[in-house]
């Protein structure tokens, strides 16, 4: 087995946490983000908060906010969730088998916590050809300009970003 290593490529920690201030950090979670990302559910397609979200920035875990895809890395796969063909850094996303609901799928999570993101598919466009289809829900959203931290916060640092909803009328 490799071991991982204390920092990723690009200077993020990726020391695991502690389970007291990872159980501290999964208590903010909304009931949805924690069935995503602790218990590897996924979220309805065509419904996730970033699904359509066009702004310049960095994706990152929502529970410790570790930095896992660019806003320019992202694409319009027409599946209902939100896609990316490229990583923030290759170490900050881990892939495993999931041989859940009768096929053969890689699940793919945060490199620092471990939290269920989506899975990974060979079906994406180029430079890369793969597609990582994420929930919504197991992402938080760092606007381009502002700093994405490079530990996970402490539970007194911690602030869910609030929900937006677009209503229409006719």
């Amino acid at each position: 087995m490799v071991a991982r290593p204390e920092h990723s490529g690009s200077g993020f920690s990726l020391l695991p946490i502690d389970a007291e201030h990872l159980s501290q950090l999964v208590e903010q979670l909304t009931p949805e983000q924690h069935q995503v990302t602790q218990k590897s559910g996924t979220e309805a397609a065509f419904c996730g908060g970033f699904l359509t979200d066009k702004a310049a920035g960095t994706y990152g875990c929502v529970v410790c906010h570790l930095p896992l895809f660019r806003s320019a890395q992202k694409f319009d796969s027409g599946t209902g969730w939100p896609s990316f063909f490229d990583t923030f850094d290759p170490d900050h996303v881990c892939q495993k088998p999931d041989g859940s609901h009768g096929m053969e799928r890689i699940e793919i999570s945060c490199g620092r916590c471990d939290a269920h993101l989506g899975h990974l598919f060979l079906d994406g466009p180029p430079p890369t050809g793969v597609r990582h289809c994420l929930n919504s829900a197991s992402l938080r959203f760092v606007s381009e300009g502002q700093e994405i931290p490079r530990e996970a916060p402490l539970p007194g640092q911690i602030s869910i970003p609030k929900a937006r909803a677009w209503f229409g009328g006719g």
